[in-house]
């Protein structure tokens, strides 16, 4: 079974694709598995879509009755459904701050991924802010946030970046525009110290962080930022994560991956490479001195 770590969001997305898989490999179209399960193609799709997991009883009836498979590999199905149904660690706040639901469907996908391809324009991106800047930017960014909220949000920004780190962490490939960095988040003291910890991250053998520099003229970016974010299960074509103020747009059509695939192409060949995207962020963060 693929590695998926512990995001339920992700055993949810890796079940949702393997029933698709066996019911296209069994012959059967959603209406004639739906009917055998006494409900509607609506909830089946919503199980092959991963928009719900899929309760047991129905899950060892489509296995064991519609799409016979061997008796070896269903512990493993069913072992996927289980841990799709925990709650992710960001569903569990400790303060009692809950996080917007479409915001923690995002984290569940992000903290199961296994590589994003992000393009910024406006700020440093939430995987690589410090403390200080997080504090900075919910404070002054949104409007009419208790401490108690601005604090909950900071937390679990910092929670998010240990998938940077340990023994297997994810493959983050970023793009900022050099924008982002001249736009002073908290003061001078708060910019060095962020900009500091972007030259040590993108130190990990894993990061790769470029600047696109000023002035860059017209470019394929300039429609706004996106993330591609890919997933261990080789057959998963991964999706594309846009956010706006309220909410998220998640695009998964092939067409629309593949748009913004060639679109982030462009970008880190117009961006500086990664030793010169160093020494710009060197020098920018000499700036606020």
């Amino acid at each position: 079974m693929v590695q998926m770590g512990s995001s339920p969001t992700v055993w949810r997305r890796w079940l949702a694709h393997e029933l698709k898989r066996l019911r296209v490999e069994a012959g059967l179209s959603r209406k004639e598995v739906a009917a055998k399960l006494r409900c509607t193609p609506g909830k089946l799709h919503y199980i092959e879509t991963a928009v719900v997991a899929p309760r047991v009883r129905d899950l060892e009836e489509i296995l064991f009755d519609l799409y016979q498979v061997p008796e070896e590999r269903r512990e493993h199905y069913l072992q996927a459904a289980h841990n799709a149904k925990k709650k992710g660690w960001w569903e569990k706040p400790e303060d009692g701050v809950a996080v917007p639901k479409w915001f923690s469907l995002y984290l569940g996908l992000e903290q199961g991924a296994s590589e994003i391809y992000a393009w910024e324009t406006h700020l440093v991106p939430g995987l690589l802010q410090t403390h200080g800047y997080a504090t900075a930017l919910n404070r002054n960014g949104t409007a009419e946030l208790s401490q108690e909220e601005i604090q909950a949000r900071v937390d679990i920004r910092m929670s998010r970046q240990r998938i940077l780190h340990g023994a297997d962490p994810i493959r983050f490939w970023c793009v900022i525009d050099e924008a982002a960095l001249h736009r002073d988040v908290g003061g001078a003291e708060v910019m060095r110290g962020q900009i500091a910890h972007l030259l040590e991250l993108s130190q990990l053998p894993k990061v790769t962080l470029q600047v696109l520099p000023q002035p860059s003229g017209a470019h394929t970016g300039m429609a706004g930022s996106f993330s591609i974010l890919g997933f261990p299960n080789p057959v998963d074509p991964g999706l594309i994560y846009i956010e706006y103020r309220t909410g998220a747009v998640y695009l998964e059509q092939p067409s629309e991956i593949k748009e913004h695939q060639i679109a982030f192409e462009h970008l880190r060949v117009a961006a500086l490479k990664p030793a010169p995207s160093q020494v710009r962020l060197q020098e920018v963060m000499e700036s606020y001195s």
